[in-house]
């Protein structure tokens, strides 16, 4: 393969197939305690989330307990009514494109941001953007004249008679493997105010509003 169509995670693998005495041993991470469920059922993150935000550090923090465990349970609950998800890198063997195909597939409003400007991704991108139009997720590709590197998700859900929003913030790719390689922070919360950040960016990212000021968060280019 060209190196051009590499990533630094398959330049890392590849240099260290020759040399595996030079490789640290594989670090597995672990699962946060409220994320914990009992025996192999994972943990009802919407209630880990409700008790209070949710910080973690990856690849000490395992991704898989966390951050896919979100848009995963997202999919499979009958009380979800929309996710939202910006992609700027992910790869094949991740779960977060077919699950949120699955989510167009069974009705639920699936919005996803795909950057096409990711250096190193860029047709590997569109082939993701391809495939989620294929299944109804509404896709969209930012604005011309910037590169979207936000890290963030967004989950609607119905719950006792009215709407809670929960949502992830972070700082990584939404990659499973750079994810064990990258040290990267994320924050899981279902906060009004920042939740209500979240949603009016979606709805600045994909051209229905253009807020006045955010809550909390600071957004570039404006702040």
């Amino acid at each position: 393969a060209k190196l051009n169509d590499l990533d630094l995670a398959d330049l890392v693998e590849l240099a260290g197939l020759e040399r595996p005495d030079l490789r640290y041993p594989e670090w597995q991470g672990v699962t946060r305690p409220r994320l914990r469920g009992d025996g192999d059922a994972p943990a009802d993150i919407f209630a880990a989330i409700r008790e209070g935000d949710i910080f973690v550090n990856h690849p000490y923090d395992r991704f898989s307990t966390s951050v896919e465990q979100l848009i995963e349970q997202a999919v499979d609950d009958p009380d979800v009514l929309a996710i939202k998800h910006t992609i700027y890198r992910t790869s094949g063997d991740s779960p977060m494109v077919p699950a949120l195909i699955r989510a167009a597939e069974q009705g639920i409003e699936a919005v996803v941001l795909v950057e096409l400007k990711a250096r190193f991704d860029e047709a590997r991108n569109i082939g993701w953007a391809r495939a989620l139009e294929r299944a109804g997720v509404h896709v969209v590709h930012g604005f011309p004249a910037l590169k979207t590197h936000a890290k963030c998700a967004l989950v609607v859900r119905r719950e006792h008679g009215g709407i809670r929003r929960y949502v992830h913030i972070g700082t990584g790719n939404y990659h499973p493997r750079t994810a064990r390689l990258y040290t990267d922070t994320g924050l899981f919360t279902c906060r009004p105010d920042i939740a209500a950040d979240v949603s009016d960016l979606f709805n600045y990212l994909t051209g229905f509003g253009r807020p006045q000021r955010y809550r909390k968060l600071l957004v570039a280019p404006t702040d």
